[in-house]
């Protein structure tokens, strides 16, 4: 096995097909420092379910994220304009620490349980249906632009508590703030899209009726929020900035399955057809997706004090990287995992949506809409198949998200 040199982590043929990349970080440095900077990439199921089972060690408020220069030089760069702006963000969700991460977390349990969204089902079925029916005729389909990116956005607009139109605005919103911390963005394109994320649109709007009694209700995200803010359960900042998360993280994370899931499905007929036979394998198939390639790529933590993992020793104030996909890929946990195997044992035990106490909020949301999806495609399909591109399928050029640029897809009713 040739050396690993951490700097190929930015190469686009690694970011494309890292799984080499993984497995030589496990095999001989599970816990490997950047090189000229004070973060660590941590790659091996048990050294991510050790970091993350110490909150008090390693914070989840971490506000830098790697990235190359378009010199070459590889650094942390805050998310936004500099130190003092990232300062003036307060942890939510997913970048805080208990007690504050239970007290938000609590704000939206509610709205994102699985029992609340069985109702949402029958809407994203109905979605699916119409896109299909549009396509279905002409033989092919463009999967990310006409169903992986649009749909799963009509359903955070919903959740959110506004209206189908304003899905696309949302999207452009989303999309930018994954950009933003993706590790190839320029400091002039962050600065662009720090000052685009300060307007919330038609959330802000909302929000600020939600206040006044005159928005969405309860039975929202933005509706909840407000009436947190009302009870004294967040403060404002916390409540716009959750409003924000979901919007980033609600549609990417179904948008990267409903991507690798399809592509997956289109590579392999004999999967198809058992699907198609036994649908009530489709929630399994979700989680092997999500398993085998995840939505997300990795999440920070920043070191509160001085510690030693797997004998490295790391100092206070380093930022820690749980690499998700390649703890989906250790053999120590998982029988053949670079196979899709829908009849493995504990299907949802894997890192695809974090782990610990900050397993993803969204989660029940996306394999809702992943498992609808899938039905639908294969239900309305007697085959499947990736139809041939000039330059072939790739993702987009990211550290944090699992996107497919494109996706064509030839359908045989």
């Amino acid at each position: 096995m040739q050396e690993v040199v951490v700097e190929r982590l930015f190469d686009a043929d690694i970011v494309e097909d890292p799984y080499p990349y993984y497995a030589g970080l496990r095999d001989k440095d599970p816990v490997h420092q950047v090189e000229g900077t004070n973060a660590f990439l941590v790659a091996s199921a048990d050294l991510i379910q050790e970091v993350v089972s110490d909150p008090d060690t390693y914070s989840s408020q971490s506000a830098s994220f790697l990235f190359r220069s378009a010199h070459g030089e590889v650094g942390l760069r805050p998310a936004g304009a500099g130190d003092e702006f990232a300062r003036g963000i307060p942890g939510v969700l997913a970048t805080a620490d208990p007690p504050d991460h239970g007290r938000q977390r609590k704000v939206l349990t509610r709205l994102f349980s699985s029992s609340a969204l069985a109702r949402r089902e029958q809407e994203f079925r109905v979605l699916i249906d119409a896109n299909l029916d549009s396509h279905l005729g002409h033989g092919h389909i463009e999967w990310m632009r006409t169903v992986a990116e649009p749909l799963p956005m009509v359903m955070v607009a919903r959740i959110l508590g506004l209206p189908d139109s304003d899905a696309p605005t949302l999207k452009e919103y989303g999309f930018a703030g994954v950009e933003q911390i993706n590790g190839f963005a320029s400091q002039e394109r962050c600065d662009e899209i720090r000052d685009r994320l300060f307007d919330l649109g038609p959330m802000g709007e909302a929000y600020a009726k939600a206040l006044t009694g005159l928005g969405p209700g309860d039975d929202t995200v933005i509706g909840a929020c407000a009436r947190a803010v009302h009870d004294s359960v967040l403060n404002d900042i916390e409540a716009l900035s959750i409003l924000t998360l979901v919007t980033i993280a609600g549609g990417e994370s179904t948008t990267s399955l409903l991507g690798t899931g399809a592509y997956l499905l289109a590579r392999d007929e004999m999967l198809q057809d058992r699907l198609r036979s036994q649908p009530a394998l489709l929630s399994r198939f979700v989680e092997e997706a999500c398993r085998f390639d995840p939505p997300f790529r990795g999440h920070y933590r920043q070191t509160t004090r001085a510690t030693t993992l797997n004998g490295v020793a790391i100092p206070a104030g380093a930022h820690v990287v749980l690499m998700w996909p390649s703890a989906n890929r250790d053999h120590s946990h998982f029988t053949r995992p670079g196979e899709i195997d829908v009849d493995r044992p504990s299907p949802r035990r894997h890192f695809g949506f974090g782990w610990g106490i900050h397993l993803c909020i969204g989660a029940p949301l996306a394999r809702l809409e992943a498992r609808v999806a899938f039905e639908r495609l294969l239900a309305r399909t007697s085959r499947l198949s990736l139809q041939e591109t000039e330059s072939g399928l790739r993702h987009h050029l990211s550290l944090m998200v699992r996107r497919f640029i494109e996706l064509p897809l030839v359908l045989h009713r």
